[in-house]
């Protein structure tokens, strides 16, 4: 596939990623994958276990027909594209949690980190590099022992081993589809389908204030604009821009 750049080990694939569309090397669609990652990253800082030929890690070049301020929905654009690939499996229980998680039972499985292009860069050289991992032929030793309990693969959860390049083209292919439907029909045909996935919805969940508040709510799913709605037991709806969200601990 003349569109992807396959390395045995990098650092980041999102790294690599984005140098090259930086430098005007990559067009849309363009991918990076690697059999592993030494400094694999999620969202927030924290660091993203990429055991040896285990998982789907890559970095898909997009250069959206879209405003500016409609490039963060591109986290649950992807999301959304990751989830449906693993439906494609025919394996039931997955879902989305916002914004850019995929879980099956109250377990994550694979992640997103969308980065965008410099503000300051030419308008024509405007980009993201969605960044996905998915814990594929992930066996419960590989895990470090701080996810054990909180983490599973497509294997351990139906007990077969997957060709990692076939899942990367199925999720490319809905990744592509899902933008041309976001560009040319509108965010809310992404969201229309991202909620029927949305394991939030509904459930009791807590999520820290930037003022370091903890507070505990009810799941009412995102806004129009992708943002994160939850009700409190006062009834108060909150408005979640960014962050870290959890389901309550008694409900896992």
């Amino acid at each position: 596939m003349k569109s992807l750049l396959h390395l045995k080990s990098t650092s980041s694939t999102n790294q690599d990623a984005f140098q090259l569309a930086l430098a005007g090397k990559a067009e849309h669609g363009f991918g990076v994958i690697a059999d592993s990652q030494r400094e694999g990253r999620g969202r927030l800082g924290r660091a993203w276990s990429s055991p040896v030929n285990s998982g789907l890690y890559c970095s898909i070049i997009l250069r959206p027909d879209l405003p500016l301020s409609q490039f963060p929905q591109i986290t649950l654009t992807a999301g959304l594209a990751l989830c449906q690939m693993v439906e494609s499996l025919d394996i039931p229980d997955f879902g989305v949690k916002w914004p850019n998680d995929l879980y099956c039972l109250g377990k994550k499985c694979g992640g997103i980190l969308v980065e965008s292009s410099p503000l300051a860069a030419d308008s024509e050289n405007l980009f993201v590099v969605v960044g996905t991992g998915l814990n594929v032929n992930t066996d419960v030793a590989d895990f470090p022992d701080a996810l054990v309990r909180s983490a599973t693969s497509l294997f351990l959860e139906t007990g077969k081993r997957w060709q990692v390049h076939t899942l990367y083209e199925k999720y490319r292919t809905l990744l592509l589809q899902n933008m041309k439907i976001h560009e040319e029909i509108g965010f809310s045909a992404i969201l229309e389908e991202w909620r029927k996935r949305d394991v939030l919805f509904g459930r009791e969940m807590q999520w820290v204030t930037r003022d370091k508040k903890l507070i505990v709510g009810k799941g009412l799913g995102p806004d129009a604009e992708g943002r994160l709605l939850a009700e409190d037991s006062a009834g108060h709806i909150h408005e979640i821009l960014s962050g870290d969200v959890s389901l309550v601990v008694t409900e896992e």
